[in-house]
């Protein structure tokens, strides 16, 4: 059975002024709690092994038909003895998720339950399961349902609720129930404006009257005098005075009611219901609010802070995404049909050349576009947004070639992360000894145990160009887009060169001895092109290698062949022949009738052929094992990328930027590894 693994978000429910949850009902032991919200939460992802800010979608939530989820405490999963309720009639309002949290009378969820109802336990934690996300780069945005969100962040375009957990802390504070009036006397009682509940009393409402009949009461003395006989209304009005001031005190308070509601949802604080609920003047409202928004400042950056997600674009960040859209059209850059249809303005700005981006530019940022061109150039260069808007689609273009470049290293190589570019070590332990036998009234003895290991280290590759304001003047956008390019290209083909100069150079592993080598047992003693003898031969030698103490053979199985492109060829014609003729394995002579079975025709083998093979022999082979047991090609912090940084330029008149990528390979165990040098 697959295990399910659930993310979890902090949540609270609302108390009242008494400590009591506001929403708690005693007669079905349950709490109204608000499970999940839009706002941003730093979550772990699995996937990538990094924090992230994570935005649960309410539009992509799915729920199953009962809207019900299990109540559990403290996300123990193991049994059911830690179900203490549910969760029922979840549903989405805007941009929460609201559900009805019900305790059970099992003696396990009295404890729990007992600190809600006295309000020492007010929090919550959801427990839910992404299966789609879209991921937003740091420095990049994405718009979503109509709105922009800005990277870094996840955004959980389809998600599952699984359960909802009373745990002691709780950190969502926009995460939290709905409030309604507390209870007085065993009633509700609707906390009004004390010069209003004066006149509705006078006019006939009991003293003790719930919320319900409060409002019940208003409506009846504003309906008109048909509609009131047909409810059978007892209510007088003695004199239209009166009248009037109940019109002016209920318009009075609808208007307390939506000014509470603008107030709150403009500082983004979640007391409305509450401060309406308890009858909160409009004067302490605000001093409510402000004291909420001071706190809210003080802890920002602390332990629970999450800031929340810029939605909205400025006037300057809608023109330096058309800018870069346009440019990106006009180079036919991967991606540049879906700019021009998802950009504003990106299909307008293509028009403009250059030079004209650049004018434009500068009276976005209120500068100067006069002057000659080639001081108009410069400034644009130093004082408006037309570095940020090149060095975007510089990038661009930059992981447009490292991203097209064919490589063959991925198919076989593993890739690992380091942290910094010192020397690092690989330690390898051996089998445990065999077991003894141990007679009577003898001693046990200790097992002998050995090491090995492998040391390794990165370095950087980089190159420096630059967009001189000679190439912007010319409208040369070749060269601010195929100069990048051909950099991300060779970014990729040094990886390769790194990779597969582990297998041609041959360097001396942990013991001193080369990574190919007849002490090793993993080179051909006579080269011999691959067929079936020569194949069988490298995988009995693979099969048969032994542990570090020799005791115990490790059955190595090669999955992969390795062969310069000058090999491609007739090794293909084996591969794809499902028989072969006893004197000719490669079968370069139709007349002979094939005889035998191939044993290694078809998938037995991923293969991989690459030229660089080809500059050292042109017919030396290799076979390898299952990916990390053989090179390892490593990463700074695990970025697989080229990094592209900018400045103004100084050597030249324009933008400098330098492409570089940290990595390295090792091989870390020849036993994983075959080589034959071939016919």
């Amino acid at each position: 059975m697959k295990k399910e693994i659930l993310d979890y978000r902090a949540l609270s429910i609302l108390v009242n002024d008494s400590g009591i949850p506001a929403t708690l009902d005693t007669e079905t032991r349950s709490v109204e709690i608000i499970a999940a919200t839009e706002n941003p939460v730093l979550v772990y992802d699995r996937e990538r092994h990094e924090m992230i800010e994570e935005v649960l979608l309410m539009s992509g939530v799915q729920m199953a038909e009962s809207r019900q989820v299990p109540l559990l405490d403290s996300h123990q999963r193991c049994d059911t003895s830690s179900v203490i309720g549910s969760i029922r009639d979840l549903k989405v309002s805007g941009s929460r998720m609201i559900g009805r949290a019900y305790f059970s009378s099992v003696p396990e969820a009295e404890s729990p339950y007992t600190k809600v109802r006295e309000g020492h336990l007010t929090d919550f934690s959801i427990g839910y399961q992404v299966s789609e996300a879209e991921r937003i780069p740091g420095g990049e945005s994405t718009k979503i349902n109509g709105k922009i969100y800005q990277g870094p962040l996840k955004v959980a375009t389809k998600w599952t609720a699984k359960e909802v957990s009373t745990v002691p802390i709780g950190a969502d504070r926009d995460a939290k129930s709905r409030g309604i009036p507390r209870e007085e006397g065993g009633k509700r009682i609707m906390k009004i404006d004390e010069k209003l509940r004066a006149i509705l009393v006078a006019r006939g409402l009991p003293e003790d009257a719930t919320d319900e009949e409060v409002l019940a009461f208003m409506e009846k003395l504003t309906l008109p005098d048909e509609e009131k006989e047909s409810r059978e209304t007892k209510t007088v009005i003695e004199t239209k005075t009166d009248e009037d001031l109940i019109r002016e005190a209920i318009a009075a308070e609808r208007g307390r009611v939506q000014e509470i509601k603008a107030m709150c949802q403009r500082f983004q604080c979640d007391l409305a219901d509450n401060l309406i609920a308890k009858g909160t003047s409009l004067e302490e409202t605000r001093k409510a609010v402000m004291d909420h928004v001071a706190k809210t400042m003080e802890t920002a950056g602390g332990a629970g802070y999450r800031p929340s997600v810029e939605i909205l674009q400025t006037e300057r960040d809608k023109f330096r995404a058309a800018a870069q859209g346009a440019l990106i059209i006009r180079a036919g850059l991967p991606g540049s049909s879906a700019v021009e249809t998802s950009i504003p303005g990106a299909r307008e700005l293509a028009g403009y050349s250059l030079r004209e981006l650049a004018r434009e530019a500068l009276v976005r940022a209120n500068q100067r576009p006069a002057g000659n061109v080639l001081e108009m150039v410069g400034r644009a260069l130093t004082v408006s947004d037309f570095p940020y808007i090149l060095a975007n689609v510089a990038n661009k273009a930059l992981f447009a070639g490292w991203e097209t470049n064919e490589e063959t290293w991925q198919a076989w190589c593993a890739t690992g992360q380091v942290s910094d570019f010192k020397t690092n070590y690989s330690p390898r332990v051996s089998e445990s000894s065999d077991l003894e036998e141990v007679p009577e009234s003898a001693e046990y003895r200790y097992g002998k145990r050995t090491e090995a290991q492998e040391s390794y280290s990165i370095a950087t590759y980089g190159k420096l160009f630059a967009i001189s304001r000679q190439t912007i003047i010319n409208d040369d956008l070749g060269a601010l887009t195929n100069t990048p390019l051909t950099h991300g290209e060779a970014a990729a083909r040094k990886v390769g060169d790194i990779v597969y100069a582990v297998l041609t150079a041959n360097a001396a592993m942990g013991d001193g001895v080369a990574l190919f080598h007849a002490g090793h047992s993993n080179l051909a003693g006579a080269g011999a092109a691959p067929g079936v003898a020569t194949i069988a031969a490298g995988i009995l030698a693979m099969g048969t290698q032994k542990d570090l103490q020799a005791l115990r053979r490790l059955n190595i199985r090669p999955q992969f062949f390795i062969a310069p492109k000058a090999l491609e060829g007739p090794s293909e014609i084996f591969f794809r022949s499902g028989a072969f003729a006893d004197t000719n394995t490669i079968a370069t002579d139709s007349s002979l009738a094939a005889t035998r079975v191939n044993p290694y025709a078809g998938a037995y083998f991923s293969r991989a052929y690459d030229p660089r093979l080809d500059d050292v022999s042109v017919t030396a082979w290799y076979l390898a094992a299952r990916k990390g047991r053989t090179v390892v090609l490593y990463f700074l912090n695990g970025v697989q990328t080229p990094y592209m940084e900018t400045k103004q330029g100084w050597s030249v008149d324009g933008v400098e930027y330098k492409v570089r990528i940290d990595a390295g390979a090792k091989a870390m165990d020849w036993r994983g590894l075959y080589k034959d040098d071939g016919a």
